[in-house]
C-alpha cells in the first residue's frame, strides 16, 4: 500500500510539475495578459465578448422598417450534408442542438421566418466574430469610394510604413482582403493538436490587449506572397489600422457615419475593445449587434449596395468583393475542402458556386455566426448561436433550405 501511494505522489508531482512548465510555456509565448486571459475563460464562446470594454456604434431615426410575411409551406425540416451523408432534420431540433439564437430567412425583402429559441429575443446581442472582416471589407470599399484609400493594388507600407524592410513591401490591401500568404498565422481549429491550440495565433489575436502593437509586429513567412491561401486575423487588425489612419478616427465610429446610422437600423450595436488602454476595435472577431441588424447589412450588399434609393457602397465595389474569380488558382494551406464543395474566397466573403452557375456569399464566423446571401434566389439568411456540433455546417444548412422553399 505504501508503494502504491509513493508512485501515486510522484505521479501527482509529475503532472503538476509538467502543468507548471506547460503554464511558463503560454507565459513565454502569449505573454502574461493572454495567457491569463486565457485561463479564466477558455476557448472563446458567444459570451466571451462581454469580458472587453465596449465602444457604442450608435443607430439614428428613422429606423428602416422591414415587411413581415410568409410563404404556404415554410420548410419545417430540412436535409442536409452531415458526416458525408444526408441528414434531414425539424429546425427546431437543430436550433436546440446548437444552441441557435437567432435564425431570420427573408426573400423579395420580406421576412419570411424569424426565430429566437434557447432563451434569446430579438433585442439580444449577438457576438460576429469572423462576420465583423466582411463589414471592415465593405468599410474599406467605402473608403476607395471617397478616395481615401486609392485602391486594392496600394502596398500595405504605403499606409503602414513601419512594416518596411521586413520582406513585406510587396503586400497589398488586396492580399490581406484575400488571405493571401505572405504572413505566418497558424489556424487553431485547422488539424492542429489540442494542446497547441492555447500557444497558436488564434487566442493571441483574440486576447491580446494591444492589438495595434501586436499586428504591427507581423514578419515575413516562409511562403511567398500571394502564392496560397491562408487564413490570418492580422490582416483584418492591419485593415482596421488603415482604416483608422485614413479617416482619422475610430473604427466604429466609421461604421455608425457610413453604415449604421445611414441605413436606419433598429438597435445600436457594441464594438469590442481590445483593452481600455489601446482602445482599439477587434476588427478581427468582435462587433455585437442583433440579427436583425446583420440582415440589414446582408441585404445591403443583396441589393448592391443600394439601401432606400441611395447607393451606401459602390456596386462595382459588391461585386469586385464577392464574385468568384475563375483566376484565382492559389492552393489552399488551411481548409482545403472548402473548394471541393465550390467554394471560394474573396475579400472577406466566403462563397459558394452552384450547380447552375449561381452562386451565393457569406459573412462567416466560428460557431456557425453567419449571414448568408443568395443573389439568384434574392434571400437572406441569418444565424447566430452556439455549435456544439462541428459536423453542423451552416453554410451548407442554409442553401439546402432556402433551396426547397417554395
Amino acid at each position: 500500500m505504501q508503494r502504491v501511494i509513493k508512485i501515486l505522489r510522484r505521479l501527482i508531482g509529475l503532472v503538476l510539475l509538467l502543468a507548471l512548465g506547460y503554464l511558463t510555456l503560454l507565459f513565454i509565448l502569449q505573454g502574461p495578459i493572454v495567457t491569463y486571459r486565457m485561463i479564466r475563460n477558455g476557448a472563446p464562446s458567444i459570451q466571451t465578448y462581454t469580458i472587453f470594454p465596449q465602444r457604442r456604434v450608435d443607430n439614428a431615426a428613422p429606423t428602416s422598417e422591414m415587411k413581415q410575411g410568409s410563404v404556404a409551406g415554410f420548410p419545417e425540416t430540412v436535409t442536409f450534408p452531415y458526416k458525408g451523408s444526408p441528414r434531414t432534420a425539424p429546425l427546431s431540433n437543430l436550433f436546440a442542438e446548437t444552441n441557435t439564437k437567432a435564425f431570420i430567412v427573408i426573400r423579395n425583402d420580406t421576412i419570411l421566418y424569424e426565430a429566437y429559441p434557447n432563451g434569446a429575443r430579438r433585442d439580444s446581442l449577438n457576438t460576429s466574430f469572423s462576420v465583423v472582416k466582411s463589414f471592415i471589407s465593405a468599410l474599406v470599399g467605402i473608403a476607395i469610394d471617397q478616395g481615401k484609400i486609392k485602391s486594392v493594388n496600394d502596398p500595405v507600407i504605403q499606409y503602414l510604413p513601419e512594416l518596411k524592410g521586413r520582406g513585406l513591401d510587396a503586400l497589398t490591401i488586396r492580399d490581406m482582403l484575400t488571405m493571401s500568404s505572405g504572413v505566418p498565422y497558424q489556424v487553431s481549429d485547422d488539424g492542429m493538436f489540442w494542446l497547441a491550440i492555447p500557444c497558436s495565433d488564434d487566442p493571441r489575436q483574440y486576447y491580446s490587449a494591444n492589438l495595434r502593437q501586436l499586428a504591427l509586429s507581423v514578419q515575413r513567412s516562409d511562403e511567398p506572397i500571394g502564392a496560397y491561401f491562408r487564413y490570418n486575423d492580422y490582416y483584418s487588425l492591419l485593415e482596421g489600422m488603415i482604416l483608422e489612419r485614413v479617416t482619422g478616427g475610430h473604427v466604429a465610429k466609421y461604421l455608425q457615419d457610413k453604415i449604421w446610422k445611414p441605413m436606419g437600423m433598429k438597435y445600436p450595436a457594441l464594438w469590442s475593445l481590445d483593452s481600455e488602454a489601446d482602445g482599439f476595435e477587434k476588427t478581427n472577431s468582435a462587433l455585437n449587434a442583433r440579427a436583425i441588424d446583420y440582415a440589414r447589412f446582408g441585404l445591403l450588399f443583396l441589393h448592391k449596395g443600394k439601401w432606400n434609393r441611395k447607393q451606401m457602397i459602390s456596386e462595382q465595389w459588391v461585386a469586385e468583393s464577392t464574385t468568384p474569380d475563375p483566376t484565382d488558382q492559389r492552393p489552399w494551406k488551411v481548409y482545403a475542402r472548402w473548394p471541393q464543395f465550390g467554394g471560394y474566397y474573396k475579400y472577406h466573403w466566403w462563397g459558394l458556386k452552384n450547380p447552375d452557375g449561381t452562386y451565393d456569399y457569406m459573412a462567416w464566423g466560428v460557431l456557425g455566426q453567419i449571414i448568408y446571401i443568395s443573389p439568384s434566389r434574392n434571400t437572406v439568411a441569418v444565424r447566430f448561436g452556439g455549435q456544439p456540433d462541428r459536423n453542423v455546417i451552416w453554410s451548407f444548412v442554409i442553401r439546402a433550405l432556402i433551396q426547397s422553399i417554395p
